[in-house]
């Protein structure tokens, strides 16, 4: 069993301050997921999108507390898994000469506790779109007991066996980023393609969203990655810096080439630093900041052809979870056995290829495939029976209608103006519509006259959604999103305008 002491005499308030404020740091990386993911998405499944990100914050921290911790660091019952000897987290302000020798070891669950939040949150944006709410929620919690919890001991335990092997993974290279990637992709296999699914085109919806979401990930990363350091100390100043210039390496890189291509995607540039910060991650704490640059940029270069021809690639994939963080994560954790220094961090890193060590990059590759092999066989050991018992894909027509409304009863969007919701309810209140007419599909138009009476004018139609509840269509649900009012988002410039029928 680990040698944990009652005594707070050796507490150091600044290591435990800074795991504390790592921590929230990598907390608030699940919200700021579901904003870079939230904007990504259709319009119609906005709401769930967020919810698949926020339902983790619940779920896998309850699962962490109760024994997902004990699972992945507790006292172990044989070389490679936990126990439940740290149930419920039952060893108080307890320190631990491995885990946390100058803070608590309350601390250290925590900070643990929000990389085990974010990672399925992680794989959401693979399947997003498709998958029933329930079977998620099962399906995660099940996901961290059986795949994160073990991978997280076997990376980071004290006597995980790919630690005793050598492989490094200062942040969660592997167990992180790789699992989540590969998971994403077995997971999105196995639901099937989405019904109304085109590669060539893409539903991101408000990219306003997206970019606070990356700015939002781009400064939890600090805690992501330098709380990785276990103090405030030398090593998290160099986490830092490498986790800054990877992201910062990544952005430049897909606007250069972007740029290059004859535009700059807003999107895109958002993607970029998310690159750089997942290459990163498993090297930030063993590598000179120049490797940081390279290492990023590598990366970005090789993510960025892979989405330009996804469209050759016979999966769907909603948010790319594969490409950016399966592959993004394997680069990073490969690149990591060619670029770290023993002399940058004495006590946990080694030297890597280029530094006379080539034995380094075979240990990453053995942390590199297992993470591959592992969170395959789970998932798909998770996904099929669940499939099989319950049912995890939606039908069709609710996944066309989108889950905020068949998943959620609810619709985040105000879709018209004021003033076009206030007469739709004149008119259905003029015309006498009852609770049974609500329910026909009659339409609304805009008709647009142009200032220049050479050009035609033209009808927009206004497609109106009305879903009742159990006994409630009245006028004041028909003003309250019962309703919705789509204005086809489509720009009509003076030749297209031209084409509109009268």
């Amino acid at each position: 069993m680990e040698n944990t002491t009652t005594s707070q005499s050796n507490h150091d308030t600044g290591d435990n301050a800074w795991m504390m404020t790592s921590a929230a740091l990598v907390l608030l990386m699940t919200p700021a997921l579901a904003f870079f993911y939230g904007g990504l998405v259709d319009r119609k499944n906005v709401l769930n999108q967020l919810f698949l990100s926020f339902i983790c914050m619940g779920i896998i921290f309850v699962q962490w507390v109760l024994f997902g911790f004990s699972f992945a660091f507790g006292p172990p019952v044989s070389a490679g898994f936990g126990s439940f000897g740290w149930a419920v987290l039952r060893f108080g302000e307890s320190d631990n000469k491995i885990y946390s020798p100058t803070y608590p070891l309350l601390t250290y669950a925590l900070y643990q506790g929000t990389f085990a939040i974010i990672t399925p949150a992680l794989i959401s944006g693979a399947i997003v779109g498709r998958m029933k709410l329930i079977p998620y929620m099962i399906f995660i919690f099940i996901w961290t007991t059986v795949c994160y919890d073990p991978m997280a001991h076997w990376v980071w335990g004290s006597n995980g066996w790919l630690k005793h092997l050598g492989t490094l993974d200062f942040a969660g290279g592997t167990v992180v980023h790789i699992l989540a990637g590969v998971s994403g992709l077995v997971a999105s296999l196995i639901l099937g393609k989405r019904s109304d699914y085109d590669p060539h085109s893409t539903t991101a919806h408000n990219l306003p969203f997206t970019i606070l979401g990356t700015c939002l990930l781009w400064v939890g990363w600090s805690g992501f990655n330098g709380g990785s350091s276990n103090g405030a100390n030398g090593i998290a100043a160099l986490a830092l810096i490498n986790t800054h210039a990877a992201a910062a390496t990544g952005l430049v890189t897909w606007v250069v080439i972007d740029a290059i291509r004859g535009h700059v995607s807003i999107s895109g540039s958002c993607i970029g630093p998310i690159v750089g910060l997942v290459a990163v991650t498993p090297a930030c704490g063993f590598v000179q900041p120049g490797w940081a640059l390279l290492i990023a940029s590598i990366t970005t270069v090789v993510v960025y052809f892979l989405l330009l021809n996804k469209h050759h690639m016979h999966f769907d994939d909603t948010l790319d979870v594969a490409i950016v963080h399966g592959c993004g994560g394997i680069l990073g954790a490969f690149l990591t056995g060619l670029f770290p220094e023993k002399s940058v961090n004495l006590k946990d890193g080694a030297d890597g290829a280029f530094y006379g060590r080539p034995i380094q990059l075979w240990y990453q590759i053995a942390g590199i495939l297992t993470a591959i092999g592992f969170a395959a066989a789970c998932t798909a050991g998770i996904l099929l029976p669940l499939d099989w018992i319950m049912g995890i894909r939606l039908a069709k027509e609710d996944e066309l209608d989108g889950l905020d409304l068949t998943e959620h009863g609810e619709n985040w969007q105000v879709t018209a103006s004021r003033a076009v919701n206030d007469l739709v309810k004149k008119v259905l209140e003029e015309q006498g519509v009852t609770k049974e007419e609500a329910e026909d599909n009659g339409t609304l138009e805009l008709h647009y006259n142009p200032k220049n009476p050479n050009k035609k004018a033209f009808k927009i139609p206004l497609v109106k959604r009305i879903k009742p509840s159990d006994s409630q269509i009245d006028n004041d649900s028909v003003n309250n999103n019962h309703f919705e009012h789509n204005l086809n988002e489509k720009k009509f410039d003076d030749d297209e305008i031209d084409k509109q029928p009268n």
